[in-house]
């Protein structure tokens, strides 16, 4: 009989040592430096392509002008530096000429006083899509765009050049003619010449 209890004794601390491992087993918190065993698995890394921001260039007469009138009041070079034809940089040219031939201290100071920050050696360096879009940028040359609404007439196709009749008016009512010139370069059509674009701070 004693050996019958003493086996059951032993049968009974045998099986409770066995659930309190189970238990251990099943209780076993996460952050538990023996649970090595990840919750989930890392997310894999998206690369997203980004989506080239060139903006679209019009080539509509019509299209041309009001975009390039827009770029002017915003002081945007980049559809200023697209839609301005060779032409139109040859007359920037000869301004820019007559400026680097008179880079004074007066004329520098001029320059300064219009809120151009180039240096005279700078200037002397310039090209003239330099020149224009260094000009484009300054609150007093978009200022002056600003307080004008522009109307566009009637045009007829004359091939690769076209006049187009401009009407700049404020809200004051004053109003201003002007006829632009627009010339195709390329199959695309470009300003040549436009109100402002021959008379610079």
């Amino acid at each position: 009989m004693r050996q019958i209890a003493f086996l059951t004794v032993v049968l009974l601390m045998s099986t409770a040592g066995v659930f309190a491992q189970l238990d251990e087993e099943i209780y076993l918190l996460p952050d538990s430096p023996e649970n090595t065993e990840p919750d989930s698995l890392p997310a894999e890394e998206i690369e997203i392509p980004i989506e080239d921001e060139t903006p679209l260039i019009p080539n509509d007469p019509t299209a041309v002008l009001e975009v390039f009138f827009q770029a002017l009041r915003t002081g945007d070079t980049l559809m200023i530096s697209e839609l301005i034809s060779s032409d139109g940089l040859d007359d920037i040219d000869i301004m820019l000429e007559i400026l680097q031939e008179n880079l004074d201290d007066a004329t520098l100071s001029r320059l300064s006083t219009a809120g151009y920050t180039a240096t005279a050696d700078e200037i002397d360096d310039w090209s003239p899509m330099d020149y224009l879009t260094s000009t484009i940028v300054l609150p007093v040359m978009k200022a002056r765009y600003s307080i004008y609404e522009m109307q566009i007439g009637d045009f007829s196709d004359r091939g690769n050049e076209l006049a187009i009749p401009l009407v700049f008016s404020t809200a004051t009512g004053l109003e201003l003619p002007y006829e632009a010139i627009l010339r195709k370069e390329d199959n695309q059509w470009k300003v040549t010449s436009f109100m402002g674009l021959n008379s610079f701070p």
